[in-house]
């Protein structure tokens, strides 16, 4: 872990051993660390002449190699000095470590020991396990890879939300230092009565805000966020926090994860009776769809691009041999729209042979692409063997059920002043 022998010796007191076998066989006594650093640099720096001395460009590689290990062997002996001045010993009370109310401990940014910050009558803080919200979660992934690639604007004026959200997930706030947090849990919220926008989206923090979608963006967002808070769920996902407190202002950076807003939202409902929702897994072609436009070209969105509910049921088809063999068919709305290849089928009917038994119905998230002219389908659900245990027997999993794709929806008021 390239501890310090300071930081060695304080894991060690902490676990209850010795701290002396840190310097067993003269590890850390400078007259025998100082011979055998002689003798090591003695035999490199002959090596390097064996090699090198007929060759001047493989000398100076040589002395380029040299002086970087000179380079790296001062910045470790300037940390182990500043360790051993910053990390002074402190009393251990119930397994935690003692901090003056108001006191700070200061640590160089490239230590590897965190931050601790203690204010006297500040109450800590718990991680962050999800946003305050009465409303059940719409996570707007829908299971995908979250990355945070959209930017939050106006930061600068929500600094103490901003703060409390670090701290809340365990980050350092030291000033004069950077503080980062990723995979913090927030939730969009539509604002119908902002004086100033009226499509405005503000990304909050247990209820608190960190900042706002962009003009544009919030353009763009607002009818999947505002069908989902309709709906009664709250429109949930993650985001990154930077921020870099200078003494005389927060300087901030929040970040959220959103897919394209055609992709967050299903345009169709799912069907009634008992099904469980397939976790989201990678693409999978949807086979003869082509044969069923008739029925997909009702669904194509006028954006060309959008996310369907499918149902996926074991079929099986007779060979001209008289065998059987099962296969993968999706429907749309209870009918055929294609079906799986045999070797993708194979991937899937185990699932679907489990969800069949228990009296389910497996539904699917598919991208729809396509025109007036045609479309293709393509599935997104986790194979049998990536489906876990502990997933099949907290079954159902329901889809949740949003409000039918209108042309506007009317939310609640939200602006907080």
């Amino acid at each position: 872990m390239h501890l310090t022998l300071g930081q060695a010796a304080r894991v060690l007191e902490r676990v209850g051993q010795r701290p002396a076998k840190l310097t067993a066989g003269g590890r850390g006594v400078p007259g025998l660390e100082n011979a055998g650093t002689y003798a090591q640099w003695t035999l490199f720096g002959m090596l390097v002449l064996i090699v090198t001395v007929s060759s001047p460009a493989g000398f100076l590689l040589a002395a380029g190699i040299v002086g970087l290990m000179f380079l790296l062997r001062k910045r470790r002996r300037d940390r182990q000095a500043s360790e051993d001045a910053t990390w002074v010993s402190r009393p251990v009370i119930g397994g935690q470590r003692i901090v003056g109310p108001g006191s700070l401990i200061a640590e160089p940014a490239h230590q590897s020991a965190p931050h601790h910050l203690a204010v006297e009558g500040q109450t800590p803080v718990s991680p962050v396990i999800r946003p305050v919200s009465s409303s059940q979660l719409y996570r707007v992934s829908l299971g995908r890879s979250e990355w945070p690639n959209v930017e939050v604007v106006g930061e600068h004026a929500y600094s103490p939300a901003i703060k409390a959200a670090l701290r809340a997930s365990k980050a350092p706030t030291a000033l004069r230092s950077d503080s980062e947090a990723e995979g913090v849990q927030v939730e969009l919220v539509a604002e119908p009565d902002n004086p100033y926008d009226v499509n405005a989206i503000s990304v909050r923090w247990r209820n608190q805000v960190l900042g706002y979608l962009s003009r544009e963006d919030a353009i763009r967002y607002a009818q999947p966020v505002r069908r989902i808070i309709a709906s009664g769920l709250a429109a949930a996902t993650t985001a990154r926090i930077w921020a870099y407190d200078g003494g005389d202002g927060l300087q901030a950076r929040v970040t959220v994860a959103l897919p394209e807003p055609g992709l967050i939202a299903p345009l169709n409902e799912p069907p009634a009776g008992v099904s469980t929702l397939v976790p989201w897994g990678s693409a999978i072609q949807v086979l003869k769809e082509e044969k069923h436009f008739d029925i997909l070209c009702n669904h194509v969105p006028p954006e060309g691009v959008g996310l369907l509910l499918v149902s996926l049921h074991k079929v099986t088809r007779t060979l001209k041999n008289g065998t059987e063999r099962p296969f993968v068919e999706v429907r749309l709305d209870g009918e055929r729209v294609g079906e799986l290849s045999n070797v993708t089928s194979a991937h899937l009917l185990p699932l679907l042979e489990h969800t069949e038994t228990v009296g389910e119905t497996a539904l699917a998230y598919a991208r729809i692409t396509g025109s007036a002219l045609a479309a293709r389908l393509v599935l997104h659900a986790a194979k049998a063997a990536e489906i876990s245990n502990d997933w099949l027997s907290d079954g159902p999993h329901p889809a949740p059920r949003l409000l039918p794709r209108a042309a506007g929806y009317e939310v609640p008021p939200a602006y907080a002043t």
